[in-house]
This record gives structure tokens, sequence and C-alpha cells, in this order.
């Protein structure tokens, strides 16, 4: 499941994608000014990166809208935008 996160769900979606197995979190808009406790895999939409100005956290993968929209047509996909 591809979860597309941005900040103000970002605590239920943080708790929904820490118990599904086959979670890929993508963080966009100000979801890009979080930094997620999780153990899966964890990307971030560079063009937010760069506006918001922040320095992502080790585990955050940053990753172009184009890179987003093949996930989408790869996987199942909850929004939490």
């Amino acid at each position: 499941m591809l979860y597309l996160v941005d900040k103000p769900m970002a605590d239920v979606a943080f708790r929904t994608a820490a118990g599904d197995d086959d979670a890929r979190v993508v963080l966009v808009q100000d979801g890009v000014l979080l930094d997620p406790d999780l153990d899966v895999p964890t990307y971030a939409v560079a063009k937010d990166v760069e506006v918001r100005g922040v320095d992502l956290p080790p585990n955050v993968e940053r990753i172009s809208y184009d890179t987003v929209i093949q996930f989408v047509l790869e996987q199942e996909v909850k929004n939490f935008l």
C-alpha cells in the first residue's frame, strides 16, 4: 500500500502504515517537514523539500513527482492529504 501523507493527517497515516508490511510512505507538501519513525520505505517529494528549504532525515529518500506517479500506478493508494 502506498501512503501519501501531508502534515495534518500524519499521526493517523503513520499509525496505519506501521501495521502494513507492504507500506511505502510518500511525504508531500508540509509532510516533508516531518521526521517519521517508521520501519518502512519513506520518501519525500523533492519539489516540496526544495520549496520549504528543509533537510531530510537520513531514512527519507528524495523523489520526483514522476516517481510518485509511477508508485501510484503500481500500488493501491491511501490518501492522507
